[in-house]
């Protein structure tokens, strides 16, 4: 009985081999027709292709290649460092214009006045004279009736008589001091009141008001000055005295007022008018 196990065991193991003998043959004959299959295309294609081709298209000399090139270390991204701004171009000197003085017509006094309306105040100061025309800087004329215009000849002025009016602030009161207090005025002439502020009245008084009793012997009956911002002293013309008030009396007020309209003081003055 042992004798007939190992005849089939040998038996088996031989089979075995074989089937493994085969298989490998197998799997390289496969190899074999993979390889063959994949250099005929290519036999083919050196057949089509002349020799002449060939020869042309392999280099006759062995070119050499250069080694590539090792790449260099890519730096941070660092910001340019700013270029100092170009100095401006040096301006060069221009000569200044001279002024250019053209005469304006003909040549006047320069006291009279021009261009203003008349009368002229007696706070008004002329200015020193700048840019004038040159025939006024020269010599006057010959003729000395061009230095006076006709109508300052023939206009009639108003004379005017100067009554000072101080507005006085004092222990938180305002008072009103007039000098002279009574005038005597002729037909034609006139009242220059001049109002001056003192200890700070011009803070809390605005307005100065002058009312006259009925009948006024001037063209109005109330006269309004508002205070001045920088004009100091100033100055109201009441204008010239009517006919119809010849031989009279007449009264009349001067109110200093608040912003508000209040009157903080007022005093009583009168005036004569003669023929």
């Amino acid at each position: 009985m042992a004798k007939v196990k190992g005849k089939k065991t040998a038996a088996v193991a031989k089979r075995r081999a074989t089937r493994k003998v085969a298989a490998r043959v197998k799997r390289a004959a496969r190899v074999i027709r993979k390889k063959v299959a994949a250099r005929k295309p290519a036999r083919k294609i050196e057949k089509l292709i002349p020799k002449a081709a060939k020869r042309a298209a392999l280099p006759s000399k062995p070119v050499a290649v250069p080694p590539p090139h090792a790449k260099a270390p890519v730096a941070r991204n660092v910001p340019a460092a700013p270029r100092p701004l170009a100095a401006p171009p040096k301006k060069a000197r221009t000569r200044r214009p001279r002024p250019r003085v053209h005469s304006n017509g003909a040549p006047v006094a320069a006291w009279l006045p021009q261009g203003v309306p008349k009368p002229r105040p007696s706070s008004f100061i002329p200015a020193p004279p700048r840019a004038e025309a040159p025939s006024l800087i020269a010599a006057p004329p010959a003729s000395s009736d061009r230095l006076i215009r006709p109508e300052d000849v023939t206009e009639f002025v108003t004379r005017t008589v100067p009554i000072r009016v101080d507005i006085e602030q004092s222990a938180g009161r305002v008072f009103i001091s007039v000098n002279p207090e009574e005038v005597v005025l002729r037909v034609g002439e006139g009242i220059e009141w001049d109002f001056r502020y003192l200890g700070g009245a011009d803070v809390t008084v605005d307005e100065l008001i002058v009312e006259f009793d009925k009948p006024s012997p001037f063209s109005s009956m109330t006269f309004r000055s508002r205070k001045p911002g920088a004009a100091r002293p100033h100055r109201q013309l009441s204008g010239a005295v009517q006919k119809s008030a010849i031989g009279k009396r007449i009264t009349y007020t001067v109110r200093a007022m608040t912003p508000f309209k209040t009157e903080l003081a007022a005093r009583k003055l009168s005036l004569n008018v003669q023929s």
